[in-house]
């Protein structure tokens, strides 16, 4: 039930009925979430602390948030400082003085480990102070006692016994001071792999990680990382727990980087993976996030993934070879690189999409042709097509089980009247009649790139996503997919915001958390009077018959109605409720104020039969009646 223009002073009823709203269960998958190679999402949920590790160098995306931010700045520069431990006291003026050692640093395309190029860092000494001079990057943050695996690759022509030190710490200038400190000697011509671990004796919001000589020399240096050892397969915890509470179901990955993206290129041990420039979005992306990761952060949280395949610019054979890679046994060809990654069980991917955001008739054979290839192959996946269309609908659904609009707009009925004209087509003239929608990217907005981005962090978007839900509720029988746009960060869109040393939860993750967790299996018809300004759905759960109404309130006065569920017997019940609301539409969380914006929970005993409730201004509320 969505409506409005009702007076908001006179009460209005809301009877939950006992009967169906259709036959089939909810499906668990309208709650899910979607992830992609865009700028900041990746690296705002992966555990590595090192940024541009292949010394690929950086770009600046074509859209950033706040807007005007850069992005293309250095990770890496030259350094030079003074010892860590000094022991000797200075004696005159000038021993208080920077030592005169220098290091240069240039991006060498001879002979790289991985990837096109590698640091190489010149050394000269100088006026003969003790000295540590080479490269540093800044801006990392550890805690006191944790325990950093680092590891890089390295070659080098330095003099002496050839010793390379890594310090974590900060500079200050004339000297180093190292929370800890790795040092390896008989450094030689061939790339060696020199790893240990970093265990900071402190806390620092803006720590460094300085690589670098005692002595003249020239190194080369490659694949640098700093990983917690605490990391779930590469993937920071906090975000593994904070999506796991979520109860996303299904996350999808994919998007528009996948025009340029081949999958091969993100398999195989991660030093080996070279870095690549993400075109549709401008950024360069440290290629440690790929395909094996993506469906083990799925493992991680409980999730079923629906890869969304290239069909720009990757033939069939490597659709098929990717396919093989995921559920293939681990002696098959791709199904035995995955068991070298760890993973000899198959992953059993079985949603699999061609092509993001395409259409037109090239499209369309390529889609028909991939998806019947596939079907004849593999019968059991399920296939999903990008784009609606007559062409699709009519004469080429026969091998898909979904078709999937993208729905980049605030809610309004009138969108939710598109969505059933659509239903309508499929069944009068859908050559496969039984075809469901996957909205596989939704949210309100995808358009605005400028400081308009803020409103998807506001209490706004969390009242728009939980309408957008009650209508996946009450058009479920064909609506059975859904991924909400983004996880993590992505210029505001994130229901997690997260930064070097923490994360915060967006209004709109408390809502989509509350639906996923709280909802029943079942819809059940709900009856208002026409005009009722509150956006409603419910749901009963077949396992106890708990009954919940969900109600959206966007107006800025409370209402009151008198809520009817027939379904629970007379007598006094138990209802629990579950509030969103907050000072204004544009309220937002943030690191400063992590709940500002949160959820309250309270209980209050109803009569069966009748009940009045009050639902405050700008909120979102389910009541929870036992059944």
């Amino acid at each position: 039930m969505a409506a409005s223009h009702q007076n908001d002073a006179l009460p209005g009823i809301i009877r939950i009925t006992d009967k169906l709203l259709y036959e089939d269960t909810i499906s668990p998958f309208i709650y899910g979430d979607f992830m992609e190679p865009l700028n900041d999402l990746l690296p705002g949920m992966w555990a590595e602390k090192i940024e541009d590790r292949s010394f690929a160098g950086t770009l600046q995306p074509g859209q950033t948030w706040p807007p005007d931010s850069r992005w293309d700045y250095p990770r890496w520069h030259s350094f030079v400082c003074g010892v860590p431990f000094r022991e000797a006291s200075p004696t005159s003026h000038p021993d208080f003085e920077m030592p005169t050692a220098s290091a240069v640093l240039e991006m060498d395309p001879a002979r790289p480990f991985c990837g096109r190029q590698s640091a190489k860092v010149t050394v000269s000494r100088g006026d003969g102070k003790p000295f540590v001079a080479g490269i540093i990057q800044e801006g990392m943050s550890v805690r006191e006692g944790e325990k950093l695996n680092f590891e890089m690759y390295l070659r080098g022509e330095i003099a002496g016994e050839g010793t390379v030190k890594a310090l974590l710490g900060r500079s200050y200038g004339v000297f180093f001071r190292a929370y800890a400190e790795l040092e390896w000697k008989g450094v030689t011509g061939e790339w060696q792999k020199h790893c240990g671990q970093l265990i900071s004796g402190v806390t620092d919001e803006e720590a460094a990680l300085m690589i670098g000589l005692s002595g003249e020399g020239v190194f080369w240096a490659d694949k640098v990382s700093l990983m917690p050892e605490t990391n779930l397969c590469g993937w920071r915890p906090d975000v593994v727990e904070a999506v796991r509470a979520l109860t996303p179901r299904i996350i999808r990955f994919g998007g528009s980087s996948l025009i340029y993206y081949q999958w091969e290129n993100g398999i195989g041990p991660r030093e080996r993976r070279a870095p690549f420039e993400n075109r549709p979005w401008g950024n360069m992306e440290e290629n440690d996030v790929g395909l094996h990761e993506f469906l083990q952060f799925c493992e991680l949280v409980a999730a079923e993934p629906l890869i969304c395949l290239n069909s720009n610019s990757t033939a069939i054979g490597q659709i098929l070879d990717e396919i093989e890679y995921c559920n293939g046994p681990a002696d098959s060809p791709y199904g035995r690189i995955r068991a070298e990654m760890g993973h000899p069980e198959p992953f059993h991917v079985r949603f699999w999409q061609i092509g993001n955001e395409q259409s037109g008739e090239a499209y369309e054979r390529t889609m028909a042709e991939y998806a019947h290839i596939i079907r004849q192959q593999y019968p059991d996946l399920v296939l999903m097509a990008s784009y609606p269309s007559d062409n699709i609908l009519q004469n080429l659904s026969g091998d898909l089980d979904y078709i999937c609009p993208h729905y980049y707009t605030p809610y309004s009925p009138e969108g939710e009247a598109g969505i059933v004209r659509l239903i309508e087509r499929i069944r009068q003239e859908g050559r496969n009649p039984d075809l469901k929608i996957g909205l596989t990217e939704w949210n309100h907005t995808a358009g605005h790139w400028g400081w308009g981005r803020a409103w998807l962090l506001t209490l706004y978007n969390a009242l728009n996503a939980a309408r957008m839900f009650n209508m996946f509720h009450r058009l479920g029988d064909r609506v059975r997919i859904a991924n909400r746009s983004n996880l993590t960060n992505s210029c505001c869109s994130g229901v997690l915001q997260t930064s070097t040393s923490g994360l915060y939860l967006t209004p709109c993750y408390h809502v989509q958390k509350a639906y996923a967790n709280l909802s029943g299996d079942q819809a059940l018809q709900v009856e208002a009077a026409a005009g009722e300004t509150l956006d409603v759905s419910a749901t009963r759960r077949s396992q106890d018959g708990e009954i919940a109404l969900f109600a959206v309130n966007d107006r800025p006065l409370p209402r009151s109605c008198a809520i009817i569920p027939e379904g629970i017997p007379p007598g006094t019940r138990a209802v629990r409720v579950w509030t969103l609301t907050g000072p204004s539409l544009s309220a937002v969380n943030s690191f400063q104020e992590k709940e500002r914006v949160a959820p309250t929970e309270t209980e209050f005993h109803g009569q069966g039969g009748s009940m009045a409730y009050t639902f405050p201004p700008h909120s979102v509320t389910i009541l929870r009646f036992e059944g």
